[in-house]
C-alpha cells in the first residue's frame, strides 16, 4: 500500500492511492472472506424484513409500497458501507451503518403507523415525509411508538431487555462517527489524525472493528423487525442462507430466544 505524504498527495493521486489501498485489504484472504460474509449477512437482512410481506394476518398491512420507498435504501447505505470499509474510510463507513440504520428503523414505524391506519391512503407520518413535507422521524418521536408496541413489551418483560432502547444507544454511538468525534463512545479513534494520520489508509484493527460495527447494525435490524413482528420468523425468510448468517444476526444473548418469542 502506498503511504500518503499528504492530503494533497491524495488529491491528486485519488483513484490510484484508493485502489492501493483497496489491494491492500483484499490481500490476506480472511479478510476478503469477511468481507463476504458481511455481504451475505446484507442479503439476509433484506430477505428476513421482506419477509413482512408474506405475513398472512389481518392486523397488518403487507402491501410493500412503504418498504419499497423506506426500506430499499437500506441496501444501499449497507453496501457504501462495506466498500468503504475495503477501502479504508472507516470514519465513513460506520456513517453509512448509522445510516442503513436509521431507515430501516423508519420504515418499521411508518410500517406500524400504517398498521394502526383506518383512514384512506397511506398513513399521514409516511406520505408526508415521501412526498418531502415531513423530516425524517427522529429517534424520539420512533421510541414512542415502537417501545409501547406488545410484543416489544413482551419480550422485554420476559427478557428484561428492551431493545428499541438497545438500538438507540448503538444508533447514538455509530452518531460519534457521523459527527465526527475525536473517539467513539467506546473509547476507539474515529477521526483520521487520531486512526491512521491520513484516510484512506488500511489500519487492521480498524478494519476488524469496522466489520463488527457492520455485523452489529445488520443485527440491530432484524432484532428489532423481529422483535415488532415476530410472525416474520414463520415465514422462514432465511432458508437457505445457512446457519452462520442466522447464528451472525441473531447472537445471543437476546437472538435465541427473540426467534422463539411470540
Amino acid at each position: 500500500m502506498k503511504i500518503a505524504t499528504s492530503t494533497e498527495y491524495i488529491f491528486r493521486n485519488l483513484t490510484t492511492f484508493c485502489s492501493s489501498v483497496l489491494e491492500t485489504t483484499l490481500s490476506d484472504p480472511a479478510r476478503a472472506k469477511r468481507l463476504n460474509a458481511l455481504g451475505e449477512l446484507a442479503i439476509g437482512v433484506e430477505h428476513f424484513v421482506r419477509g413482512y410481506e408474506e405475513l398472512d394476518d389481518s392486523r397488518f398491512d403487507t402491501d410493500d409500497e412503504i418498504l419499497n420507498w423506506t426500506f430499499a435504501e437500506c441496501a444501499t447505505d449497507l453496501t457504501s458501507a462495506i466498500w468503504l470499509l475495503a477501502s479504508g474510510f472507516y470514519k465513513a463507513s460506520a456513517s453509512s451503518l448509522r445510516n442503513a440504520l436509521d431507515i430501516a428503523t423508519t420504515a418499521l414505524y411508518f410500517q406500524v403507523r400504517e398498521n394502526a391506519h383506518t383512514g384512506t391512503g397511506w398513513n399521514k407520518f409516511y406520505t408526508e415525509w415521501d412526498r418531502g413535507d415531513r423530516q425524517t422521524p427522529n429517534w424520539g418521536e420512533m421510541k414512542t411508538v415502537l417501545t409501547v408496541q406488545p410484543t416489544v413489551a413482551s419480550f422485554a418483560a420476559v427478557s428484561g431487555a428492551n431493545l428499541v432502547e438497545e438500538a438507540h444507544k448503538f444508533f447514538h454511538h455509530l452518531c460519534g462517527h457521523t459527527h465526527t468525534a475525536a473517539f467513539d463512545s467506546r473509547g476507539h479513534a474515529v477521526t483520521a489524525i487520531n486512526l491512521t494520520g491520513t484516510a484512506p489508509a488500511f489500519e487492521p484493527d480498524a478494519f476488524k472493528r469496522g466489520c463488527d460495527l457492520a455485523q452489529e447494525t445488520m443485527s440491530t435490524i432484524v432484532m428489532l423487525w423481529q422483535v415488532t413482528f415476530p410472525e416474520i420468523a414463520d415465514t422462514d425468510p432465511l432458508a437457505g442462507l445457512g446457519p452462520s448468517v442466522v447464528s451472525a444476526l441473531f447472537p445471543a444473548p437476546h437472538g435465541p430466544t427473540l426467534l422463539v418469542h411470540r
